[in-house]
């Protein structure tokens, strides 16, 4: 499956948009969970998009492994997701406790980078951790941040760094062979 241009903002916005409604009204109820759109969020965008369990919660929503997170940073790439330093830092002004929730299920195992390939088993689930656990680990500098090479210079809003988290530090919320939809089926036509 080929990836979309991971530059393109406006795009991401509107696939970020779609698979937020996929994941509620398709996947969380898979998973016996409730999870409806947080009102406060379309009021002040910097407060949490999702109420899960009547939790404020974002949802990150990957379908392609950072291939170099073990080379890199240490953490086996199949278990790697990143988060957006900007959406850190967005998050320290204090919206109250809340849960990240990543909605992952890798389209893509394997890529060649530069003159090596790269290649992972597939995953899919739902997992979530609460944002106190992050930034702690942040403020503890735990956490690498990875600083992306293509965007130094990036006038359109993409994030110019992330940090790199291990999903195996989350709870898991789908059953280990859980292998609903990918988020990418509800992508907008490129």
């Amino acid at each position: 499956m080929a990836v979309h241009d991971t530059e393109d903002k406006e795009w991401w916005v509107r696939a970020g948009l779609r698979r937020r409604e996929a994941f509620v009204g398709i996947v969380a109820p898979s998973l016996g969970l409730d999870a409806t759109h947080n009102p406060a969020h379309e009021e002040d965008k910097a407060q949490a998009e999702l109420l899960v369990q009547g939790l404020p919660s974002d949802l990150q929503c990957p379908t392609t492994p950072f291939f170099k997170a073990e080379e890199l940073y240490g953490i086996p790439l199949q278990y790697a997701v990143t988060w957006n330093r900007v959406d850190y830092q967005r998050y320290l002004a204090g919206i109250g406790a809340f849960f990240l929730i990543w909605w992952v299920h890798w389209d893509t195992t394997q890529m060649r980078i530069g003159r090596r390939d790269y290649s992972t088993p597939r995953l899919s689930g739902v997992w979530r951790t609460p944002y106190e656990a992050i930034a702690e680990r942040i403020a503890q500098h735990r956490t690498p941040r990875h600083t992306y090479a293509r965007r130094v210079g990036d006038r359109r809003g993409n994030a110019r760094d992330s940090y790199v988290l291990d999903l195996r530090r989350f709870e898991r919320l789908s059953q280990s062979d859980w292998m609903g939809p990918s988020p990418s089926d509800f992508d907008p036509a490129d």
